[in-house]
């Protein structure tokens, strides 16, 4: 006789359907044998191993029965996450059998259907594309089934229009339903306010904002309340004592350490479901992702150090295929993520360009003097195995070479007098800046550095060039925005990451320069998705700006390598970033210039 270890299929018969269980019978095919899942279970928890069939012996102990013991205890009952994570194990042998009410209820939500059709939605203002209603009923299926779940739609494809259609419908549907809330960055506000105002004002939205905020008057005749991570996390006392129907948290992200208080603040929102929004990719920090489903969908992925186990050391660490293909269909039910070039056929293209120039000899001199004076110790540090590294100076001295890279008027501070030093990325950078205004385009240019913003603004200035600025500075951001996209004679936005890569249109752009590069891929792409989203006509193309021999270089080039495994959601300004690179990376980027001056 042989020993199985694999099975044929397994079959899942509905017998009755409630609220928030499911009782079926589970029955794992060997040929023309059948056994239960709660005949394998017996047996293991029993202290035996084999059960005995005319065509062998069921291996119990096989890989093909791990993870069993993490569904309910009474194996004829099943939550509906229950049978989720059964799907997911055996997704390609997994079959729905029986007849009648149940097994259609069954098979609807396991497609990730609703069970009752979308409500009308009459009060919505906008026409939603396809792609979009789809993200409507993926919604309203999270809703009906008690879910919660992550909207990692492109930026750029309208998940603000998905969530305040869903709130609409299910406002149609039930007018006393509880209110809606939804937490997003502080400059991000005034744009879920517009939106909802313009198109949906059935929903009623109210700013929960400022010194003068009053939680009461909030909530008097409003039904969705708007508010910031920065009040979530002061004023939780107040708020968890309120029910909504929906929390929505706009660029999720911001909850992705469970240890912060912003965090622990958003997990204590009572809710009946739970939904983040981000458009970048959740998928390359593997804890942050539980962190984020945990918060949405609490329980489903189990305790932490079994995750790690599981999924975290083999995926992270030995790039384990099936591990992540595993994880990926697990997750799957409770994450939505389309991109532009799958779902918008009439997006005008996007044209990637990275132009790269040489130092000055300005730019050489600071570069050199930097390494040698600051360098050194650090490389001495890195090259010594059983020395931690230290991360907050390398970051320091890094962002220092970047500066270099931009203009020597940064380090030297001579901003006002940048006319007096030379870059090679300053020359390229007014060459394509005037090379788009001639061909009659809007140019959107983004840097991480205010003093290379004020050097740009300076510039604009002299040469009678109309331009607006956004940066954290900025108090009328609408007004900012409203000017770029809507006044002719207004040609350039000169803007920061933080501000002006989140939450607003530029569509009347159709230049993009990134001046100096970021560390995270994800974070260009963010700030691009400002310019080449719905409602762009033209084509837009895009300069990111590189200076050769330096670190930039080299950050482009580990960028490209690791598009899909950098951390999508940390911070830019956080140190923390220096822990994505090696060390032999981080000893690379602290080399002295390999060009020499232009």
């Amino acid at each position: 006789l042989r020993i199985l270890k694999t099975f044929d299929c397994i079959e899942v018969t509905p017998e009755a359907l409630e609220r928030d269980w499911k009782w079926l019978s589970v029955q794992y095919g060997f040929g023309n044998q059948k056994i239960s899942l709660a005949e394998i279970l017996k047996t293991r928890s029993a202290g035996q191993r084999y059960i005995g069939t005319d065509d062998g012996w069921v291996d119990c102990a096989s890989e093909a029965f791990q993870h069993l013991e993490e569904l309910a205890e009474d194996r004829a009952r099943f939550s509906r996450l229950d049978l989720f994570r059964l799907q997911a194990q055996h997704r390609e042998s997994f079959q729905i059998t029986g007849k009648d009410e149940p097994v259609s209820l069954l098979k609807k939500m396991l497609a990730l259907k609703p069970a009752a059709p979308l409500p009308e939605m009459a009060a919505l203002g906008s026409t939603l594309r396809h792609y979009q209603e789809l993200g409507v009923e993926w919604i309203h299926f999270l809703y009906q089934n008690g879910f919660g779940g992550l909207l990692c739609d492109d930026m750029g494809l309208g998940k603000t229009h998905e969530v305040m259609a869903f709130m609409v419908g299910l406002l149609e549907q039930d007018k006393r339903c509880k209110p809606f809330l939804v937490v997003c960055p502080t400059t991000v506000l005034s744009h879920w306010n517009n939106i909802v105002r313009r198109y949906a004002p059935i929903l009623k939205p109210v700013i929960y904002h400022g010194i003068q905020r009053d939680l009461t008057r909030a909530l008097d005749d409003h039904q969705l309340l708007l508010t910031s991570y920065g009040i979530l996390r002061q004023d939780m006392a107040a708020l968890e004592t309120l029910d909504f129907s929906v929390a929505v948290f706009d660029e999720v992200q911001n909850l992705k350490n469970p240890q912060t208080k912003r965090y622990q603040s958003a997990k204590k929102i009572n809710a009946r479901m739970k939904l983040g929004l981000t458009g970048t990719p959740i998928e390359n920090r593997l804890g942050e992702l539980k962190a984020l489903l945990d918060l949405t969908l609490p329980g489903y992925l189990g305790k932490d150090a079994d995750f790690e186990n599981r999924y975290v050391k083999p995926v992270e660490n030995h790039a384990d295929e099936e591990r992540r293909v595993q994880l990926s269909s697990l997750i799957a039910p409770f994450t939505l993520r389309r991109k532009k070039e799958s779902v918008l056929d009439d997006l005008p293209e996007k044209i990637e360009d990275i132009r790269t120039c040489t130092l000055s000899e300005d730019q050489v001199k600071l570069y050199r003097d930097a390494v040698s004076a600051k360098g050194n110790n650090l490389l001495e540090n890195l090259k010594q195995e059983e020395k931690n590294i230290p991360y907050i100076h390398v970051f320091a001295l890094l962002n220092l070479l970047k500066q270099i890279c931009n203009h020597p008027a940064l380090v030297k501070g001579k901003v006002d007098d940048y006319q007096d030093l030379q870059s090679g990325k300053w020359d390229l950078f007014k060459e394509l800046l005037e090379e788009s205004l001639q061909s009659n385009q809007k140019v959107v240019i983004y840097s991480q550095f205010l003093g290379m913003i004020d050097i740009i603004e300076k510039y604009l200035t002299s040469n009678a060039v109309d331009f607006v600025s956004l940066t954290g500075k900025t108090t009328h951001r609408e007004k900012v925005i409203r000017r770029f996209n809507e006044d002719p004679a207004c040609r350039v936005f000169v803007g920061s990451l933080k501000a002006g890569g989140v939450g607003i249109d530029l569509v009347a752009g159709s230049v993009v320069i990134h001046y100096d590069r970021w560390w995270n891929a994800a974070k260009e792409d963010q700030a691009t998705d400002r310019v080449h989203r719905i409602g762009q006509k033209r084509g837009v193309q895009v300069f990111k700006l590189v200076t050769e021999g330096t670190l930039e270089e080299k950050i482009a080039a580990i960028i490209s390598k690791k598009r899909n495994l950098m951390d999508s959601v940390i911070e830019e300004s956080d140190p923390g970033i220096m822990n994505s690179f090696t060390r032999e990376e981080l000893i690379d980027f602290l080399a002295g210039p390999t060009l020499m001056a232009s």
